[in-house]
């Protein structure tokens, strides 16, 4: 009868995870789970065919993690303001997370996007703006919300969560007022000299 393996694919996608979160995805090698299980390299590959498909399941546990901490984002008003505080809170504790699943070569910023995108679905609502409009706020506050997030992976010091709250309302209220008064915004224009 053959041996049962000593680690499961779980054990070895959280040790993966564990290493992601310490060093960073660069970090993450057969040899690295290995040493991280306590064992060689060689039971990685009894539970996964190579690298990409453990990469992959890494990966999607660490989707799972952001999924988890967005849970109930639109239970809030405004759900938008709520999942910007959420988004930026997650890439100061969990930098190297954040940095693979939003930054790295191989991201999937669609996870939070769609997110984002539930929680300024009820912008229409709450603020009486049609969906058209609704998109345009998405488009101005998306940026703003993933740029803050993103300083914050490097230099979380700078922006503590009351400047974080600040920033989104400031931006927000300027860009529902622009919205609701019908004006455009003035393009860039060389000066007259």
């Amino acid at each position: 009868m053959p041996r049962q393996p000593r680690f499961s694919k779980d054990d070895i996608v959280s040790a993966g995870l564990r290493i992601v979160r310490s060093s960073g995805i660069e970090a993450v090698s057969a040899r690295a789970l290995g040493k991280e299980l306590g064992t060689s390299s060689s039971p990685m590959f009894t539970m996964f065919k190579d690298m990409n498909e453990m990469m992959d399941a890494i990966c999607a546990a660490a989707e799972k993690t952001f999924m988890a901490r967005m849970e109930d984002v639109t239970d809030y008003f405004p759900a938008f303001k709520e999942f910007g505080l959420r988004l930026v809170a997650f890439a100061k504790e969990d930098p190297n997370v954040f940095q693979m699943l939003f930054l790295g070569k191989d991201s999937h910023p669609e996870i939070a996007e769609s997110i984002a995108r539930q929680c300024l679905g009820s912008v229409g609502q709450g603020y009486g703006i049609t969906d058209e409009q609704a998109e345009l706020m998405f488009r101005q506050m998306w940026p703003v919300a993933c740029g803050i997030a993103a300083l914050c992976v490097k230099h979380p010091e700078d922006f503590p969560e009351e400047t974080v709250s600040k920033t989104l309302s400031y931006h927000f209220s300027g860009i529902i007022s622009i919205i609701k008064s019908g004006r455009e915004v003035e393009d860039i224009k060389p000066q007259v000299k």
